[in-house]
C-alpha cells in the first residue's frame, strides 16, 4: 500500500518520511535518492538515467517511474511512504495504473505549510557540503556555527534557498502539482495535514491520518 507525501519544498516531508520510517516502521521511498542509487549501483535503468543527466537533461517520467517499479518489489502487504512522487498530473495517473492491484495508492496526506513559513524555513537552511545533513539557523543550527555536527565539513546555503529563487520555486510547485491534490480529492484520497507546528506535533497528526487510511 502506497502513501503519497506531498508539500511544497521545505515543508517537512522528508523529515516526516524519516520518522514514519524509523518510529513506525513503514519503506520510505524517495524517488531521488532511489535514481541516485540505481546510477551508482549500474542498474540498467540507473545506466539509461545516468547517460541522460550526464547530458544535463531532465530524467523523463518513463524512466522514473522505472526506477520506481524497480523499488517497489512486489509485497502488497508493504507499507510505503512515497516522497517525491507524483510531481504532476500525467505522472499521478500513471501511477495508478503501474502500481493497480499490488501496491494501490491508499492515501494523499498532504503538508500544507504557509508560503512566508515556507520561505523563512528555506531561507535559513544550512546544508553540509559532505554528507548533505541539513540544519537551520535557528530552528536547528549546528554546534558550532557552519560546520556540520556529523562529519565536521563546511555548512552551505543552496543558491536556490534565497528568498527570490525559492518564490520561483513556489509558484512552479503550485502550478504543477495542484492538479495534482485535486486528482487525489476526486478519489476520497486527499488529506490535509497541518505541516506548521512542531515536528513532533505533525507526526503525530500525519500517523493518525494514515492510521484512518489503512482502516
Amino acid at each position: 500500500m502506497i502513501i503519497v507525501l506531498m508539500g511544497a519544498p521545505g515543508a517537512g516531508k522528508g523529515t516526516q518520511a524519516d520518522l514514519l520510517s524509523e518510529r513506525a516502521g513503514y519503506r520510505k521511498i524517495s524517488t531521488g535518492d532511489a535514481l541516485r542509487k540505481h546510477v551508482k549501483l549500474g542498474t540498467q535503468v540507473g545506466k539509461q538515467a545516468g547517460e541522460i543527466m550526464a547530458r544535463g537533461e531532465l530524467v523523463p517520467d518513463n524512466v522514473l517511474l522505472q526506477v520506481l517499479k524497480e523499488e517497489l518489489g512486489s509485497n502488497p502487504k508493504e507499507i510505503v511512504i512515497l516522497d517525491g512522487y507524483p510531481r504532476n498530473l500525467a505522472q499521478a495517473e500513471t501511477l495508478k495504473e503501474v502500481v493497480e492491484g499490488v501496491h494501490p495508492v491508499v492515501c494523499c496526506a498532504h503538508l500544507d505549510v504557509r508560503r512566508d513559513d515556507i520561505i523563512a524555513r528555506l531561507s535559513g537552511r544550512r546544508t553540509c557540503s559532505g554528507c548533505g545533513a541539513s540544519f537551520h539557523v535557528s530552528a536547528n543550527p549546528p554546534k558550532k556555527q557552519g560546520v556540520c555536527d556529523k562529519c565536521g565539513s563546511n555548512l552551505i546555503q543552496r543558491p536556490d534557498d534565497d528568498a527570490k529563487s525559492i518564490a520561483v520555486r513556489l509558484d512552479v510547485y503550485d502550478k504543477a502539482t495542484e492538479p495534482v491534490l485535486d486528482y487525489y480529492r476526486k478519489r476520497n484520497l486527499y488529506n490535509r495535514v497541518n505541516g506548521g507546528g512542531q515536528t513532533d506535533q505533525i507526526f503525530g497528526d500525519l500517523k493518525g491520518v494514515i492510521n484512518s487510511c489503512l482502516k
